[in-house]
């Protein structure tokens, strides 16, 4: 009877000896890193008229329009420009630009064009290559789509375009 008493101790010994060693295992992953979005420049398709046929006018991520269609354009106003969003992330970090297709703007008389988002300087993922403190600098393209002049007469067209940037 006394052999049961003498493992149970054994047994108790040895979890107390185990018990004060300290168990590595693989470190917790960082902190998850915030993506830090600022818009600095904003897409403007500068001055254009449209005629009976309507058609569409491309500013892509170079600041390079061009136009298709019953569409005249104009050197007059703002310059051209692509968006440009300085995008602040740890280097290394995947990040993926994501978008709805189209875009409404409206005009001051209430009319509608339509706009999709469709030339980034990196593409719609890319990795960080800069310190965290540094701006990856990202310029984003786009098309309006415009109908005839009658559908889309001369005027201010604006709205909010909503792009995610997503840490992966």
């Amino acid at each position: 009877m006394k052999q049961p008493k003498n493992l149970l101790l054994i047994f108790v010994l040895l979890l107390i000896s185990f018990s004060g060693n300290v168990v590595k295992a693989q470190e917790l992953p960082p902190i998850p890193v915030d993506v830090q979005v600022s818009t600095e420049q904003f897409l403007n398709f500068g001055a254009f008229t449209v005629g009976d046929a309507g058609g569409t006018v491309n500013v892509d991520h170079t600041g390079t329009r061009t136009w298709t269609g019953d569409v005249t354009l104009l050197n007059l106003g703002g310059p051209v420009t692509p968006a440009l969003f300085d995008v602040y992330v740890n280097p290394g970090t995947l990040v993926t630009i994501s978008h709805p297709a189209s875009f409404e703007l409206l005009g001051d008389n209430g009319n509608k064009i339509y706009l999709e988002v469709n030339s980034y300087s990196t593409g719609q993922n890319f990795i960080s290559t800069s310190a965290a403190e540094v701006p990856n600098s990202i310029y984003i393209g786009g098309t309006l789509q415009l109908g005839n002049s009658q559908a889309n007469p001369p005027g201010k067209y604006s709205g909010t375009i909503t792009i995610t940037f997503n840490q992966q």
